[in-house]
């Protein structure tokens, strides 16, 4: 996917990307796009969309990939040896998106892929040295993330328990699972409404809860 197509993809920019990833600002653009004094470097993102009026933005799928790599870097797993994981697991698993294959797992300090031996029990294959280890070890961030049955790449994100993206409803802007309302446009109408969650949620036909759920997804998304 290298067009503006947006729809059914999602759509973030730079900010909402790392509000949503909760990494820094500086570290989304870097791993997007080489520094104005490094443009031999390499990003370590392709990214779906070309650039829009001089404006990046990036898919449902570069934002998984995003999040996993920052958990990975911030389980102690080095930028090197993510590049050199994305490179080999790309080949592998033959995609351009292999953080959001389902396969992917890590003990924090290498990175494993999953898969079936020959007896067809589950097995981990040590992505760089490719040495064959057992276990169980799944990072808790990727229980959060659904999979196709068929692509196995990522096609929902359970942020919170109450609050999923998904890139086929609202442009993958955050909404409240259970309506289909996006967070933002809740939190706003609470605010502009004297904060009466109650008000809020007889417009919408929805709970209270819903409302405050919303609320404070956007309130912690601010902070």
């Amino acid at each position: 996917m290298t067009t503006t197509t947006f729809l059914g993809h999602g759509v973030y920019s730079f900010a909402e990307a790392a509000k949503l990833s909760r990494l820094r600002p500086a570290r989304v653009r870097e791993w997007f796009c080489s520094p104005l004094y490094e443009r031999s470097r390499v990003p370590l993102f392709r990214g779906d969309y070309r650039a829009l009026e001089g404006q990046r933005s990036i898919s449902f799928l570069d934002l998984i990939e995003l999040f996993i790599a920052g958990q990975l870097r911030d389980h102690g797993v080095s930028l090197q040896s993510l590049r050199r994981v994305q490179r080999q697991l790309e080949k592998d698993l033959k995609t351009r998106h292999p953080f959001c294959r389902r396969e992917v797992l890590s003990d924090g300090k290498h990175v494993f892929t999953l898969g079936l031996d020959t007896q067809g029990k589950h097995e981990m294959v040590e992505v760089l040295t490719h040495q064959r280890v057992f276990s169980t070890i799944l990072l808790p961030f990727l229980k959060r993330i659904n999979y196709d049955e068929v692509t196995k790449l990522a096609k929902r994100w359970r942020i919170t328990d109450e609050i999923v993206i998904d890139p086929q409803i609202c442009l993958g802007k955050p909404i409240v699972e259970q309506i289909g309302v996006t967070t933002a446009v809740l939190a706003t109408a609470f605010v502009a409404n004297s904060q009466d969650a109650e008000l809020v949620a007889d417009w919408y036909g929805i709970s209270p809860a819903h409302v405050l759920a919303a609320v404070e997804f956007e309130k912690n998304l601010a902070g």
